[in-house]
């Protein structure tokens, strides 16, 4: 028994010692994860991975975080890819990735190029367990042997927080898209905030079901979507902040802010679990000059639950579309959005169906950018942009920002210039700063009562004649038939035969500090409109402190409508070669210390031919003009209220002249031939005198018998003018 005994004791005390050494061995293996040797990422991650943050590393392939393995990156670690359709890195399903980032110290993804470009690499791909529409799994579109989707709605692939993914993203066909983040079937259980994703070749980040949640999400210039779903998410998106910067143009055909499918490419409409998402605090800005397609685009079967939204600048064909081919959007979808100076080519809100509960209301602030400090993003970057030469193509400009002209700019031939309510340019100083819309170009102003159009001077001290005001050329009739010149470019046809050619659009628009005069026969004008055609539309439109004319109509038929003239130097309104179309609402008005550099300033100066000099011509002004208001307040002498001659025919009803001093009330006469005798005038005169021995109505030889002065006319409504902030009537 003793030796027994004894034996155990020797075996005891060796097994201890056995144990201790085997411990002391463990303290000396690494406990964690295995730790990458050397710079170069590609290939699969089989086992636990960690990164180190000294190092950067170079993403030279595909790297795959395979089940049940997980890579970590820790914080301030800096990946770069090389170019190439095939550098990513994808979390398979049951893989994770924990890359925790924080404000100080982010992750960085981006390129490798030493002028890195979109689409440079392909992005970070997940691929979880949780549902798709349809039930069931799908493929990865970046490799088909790669599933995703299950019935794990709560499934955890990891954490991306203070993540920045930069120049990623590729379309290799209209089926196989990387974008900057995409998310396959990912779960809730996975943690997702803090992200930047810049300079994308496709979307910034796509939702392929799913219910994970991401928070605070900045995407910058992504060539197609901001944010897309599809195929089933019900996750939410709170605190995204998307922008299109300044010169970005997109490879795609439909760039949107929102992009919501409810099942993959609208082919599954019968399918059960559409997208039913939610997202909060959303800013969509446009402060480019590309055209969206869309600022919110849901359809396909989706239902969004959209909140706090907040669209600004820029030019959308639809600020929300709920329409589509494969499927509208569930008339149960939400959505209130504040628009803030964008601008739509067709809809508001495009809807087959009613949706009860999609609006566009005021109130709305979107997303917090305070959130994206960490980035360095400069949301306060000066909006400033320089115009000139020539619009050979269609050019959207934008309300957010201030334009200066800083020489000629002409709308050629076939282009349009579409310019959005609440757009400021301001021309440089001289003769040769101005827009010209030649024959065939259009423009498209179109400003409105709470956000007008301004043209202006860039001076600091801005004063009439700083620069040389709007022209538009046209295709209607002028006087003699065939074409005139423009006074501003000799090289610059106007006239032919269609009295109804369209030029575009001028709408709520103020012209301020414009018009010179170079000679007696070239003068600019506030708004010079040569052979204009009344397909063209021009109404509400302020023309203050020029240096000749407030308009000028050289012949055509154009009509408009709600025109105050102020302190404009030399006629409020004048007519000449054949203008045939009607001035309603016309309110012009010389302030208190007003003078002129003319000779014959008035208030109406209508010629039938082009200065007279052609009164043979066919076609000769025949215009009207209703509910006129002629307003001096000035001490300055005025040649005549009304000057009709040079064989034009004019028809005036309403018309009211109030205050100050008047050569001739109306004159009909001139040594090249007076107004044609089937001209009406009806005008009332409130205080306003001839000097001794002048008449009140000059006619000549010529009788006139429906030119009277009268008791009654009202002239211009001032209100219609409340827009322009002007209230000295």
């Amino acid at each position: 028994m003793k030796i027994k005994f004894y034996k155990m004791k020797k075996l005891l005390f060796f097994l201890s010692i056995v144990t201790l050494i085997f411990a002391g061995c463990s303290d000396d293996e690494p406990s964690g994860p295995n730790v990458i040797e050397g710079s170069t990422l590609s290939g699969d991650i089989t086992t636990d991975t960690e990164l180190d943050a000294s190092v950067e590393y170079t993403l030279n392939g595909t790297l795959s975080v395979k089940n049940g393995a997980t890579l970590t990156i820790p914080a301030g670690t800096m990946i770069k890819a090389t170019s190439g359709f095939s550098s990513y890195l994808i979390v398979e399903q049951g893989g994770k990735l924990e890359a925790n980032g924080t404000a100080s110290n982010p992750i960085t993804f981006t390129s490798a190029a030493s002028s890195p470009a979109a689409g440079d690499w392909g992005g970070i791909w997940i691929n979880g367990f949780a549902p798709i529409s349809g039930g069931g799994t799908g493929t990865s579109e970046v490799d088909a042997t790669l599933p995703y989707g299950g019935t794990d709605a709560a499934d955890n692939s990891g954490t991306l927080t203070y993540v920045k993914i930069l120049y990623s993203g590729a379309q290799s066909s209209e089926s196989v898209e990387h974008n900057g983040l995409t998310l396959d079937a990912v779960g809730s259980g996975t943690t997702i905030n803090n992200l930047y994703i810049a300079y994308g070749a496709d979307d910034a980040v796509e939702f392929f079901g799913g219910s994970v949640n991401v928070t605070n999400l900045l995407a910058v210039n992504c060539d197609d979507d901001m944010f897309d779903v599809t195929q089933g998410w019900t996750g939410t998106l709170d605190n995204a902040y998307g922008i299109w910067e300044d010169g970005y143009s997109s490879t795609e055909s439909d760039p949107r802010g929102i992009e919501a499918d409810g099942n993959l490419d609208g082919k599954y409409s019968s399918q059960s679990g559409q997208s039913d998402f939610t997202m909060t605090n959303i800013t969509i800005k446009n402060a480019s000059s590309y055209l969206m397609e869309d600022g919110i685009k849901i359809r396909r079967g989706a239902t969004a639950t959209i909140t706090n939204a907040l669209l600004i600048g820029g030019n959308a064909k639809d600020l929300i579309d709920l329409t589509d081919s494969s499927g509208d959007a569930t008339t149960t979808t939400s959505i209130s959005l504040t628009v803030d100076r964008t601008s739509y080519t067709s809809n508001e809100i495009h809807a087959d169906a009613t949706y009860a509960n999609v609006v566009i209301e005021d109130g709305n602030t979107g997303a917090s950018t305070g959130a994206f400090a960490w980035t360095g993003y400069d949301f306060d970057a000066d909006m400033t942009a320089e115009i000139s030469g020539d619009v050979t193509e269609d050019v959207y400009l934008n309300a957010l920002y201030t334009y200066t002209l800083n020489g000629t700019m002409n709308v050629k031939d076939g282009a349009t210039l579409i310019i959005p309510a609440g757009t400021t340019i301001e021309a440089t100083k001289g003769f040769a700063s101005y827009l010209i819309v030649e024959q065939g170009g259009m423009i498209e102003a179109a400003g409105t009562a709470d956000a007008p159009i301004t043209f202006t001077s860039a001076e600091a001290s801005p004063a009439a004649g700083d620069w040389g005001g709007i022209w538009i050329n046209g295709y209607a009739p002028i006087s003699g038939g065939g074409t005139g010149t423009s006074e501003i470019d000799a090289t610059l046809p106007y006239g032919g035969t269609d009295a109804a050619d369209n030029s575009g659009t001028l709408t709520y628009v103020k012209i301020l500090y414009s018009g010179a005069q170079v000679s007696e026969s070239v003068e600019h004008n506030g708004l010079t409109l040569d052979a204009v055609g009344n397909g063209t539309t021009i109404n509400n439109i302020y023309v203050m402190n020029g240096a000749d004319d407030a308009v000028e109509f050289f012949g055509g038929t154009v009509n408009v409508t709600n025109l105050l003239a102020v302190n404009c130097d030399d006629d409020m309104f004048d007519v000449t070669q054949g203008w045939t179309g009607t001035l309603d609402n016309a309110y012009g008005v010389w302030e208190s210390g007003y003078t002129s550099s003319e000779s014959d300033p008035r208030g109406i100066e209508a010629d039938g031919n082009l200065d007279g000099n052609y009164p043979s011509d066919s076609g000769q002004s025949d215009f009207t003009m209703t509910n006129i208001s002629i307003v001096n307040k000035s001490d300055y002498v005025m040649e005549d209220g009304i000057k009709i001659r040079r064989g034009a025919t004019a028809t005036i009803t309403n018309a009211l002249i109030v205050g100050g001093v008047a050569k001739n009330i109306i004159d009909m006469t001139d040594s090249k031939g007076n107004a044609n005798t089937a001209s009406a005038i009806s005008l009332t005169v409130d205080g306003t005198t001839v000097p001794d021995g002048n008449d009140e109505i000059n006619t000549g030889s010529d009788t006139y018998s429906s030119v009277v002065i009268e008791a009654g006319n009202t002239g211009a409504s001032s209100s219609a003018f409340e827009w322009t902030g002007f209230t000295n009537f």
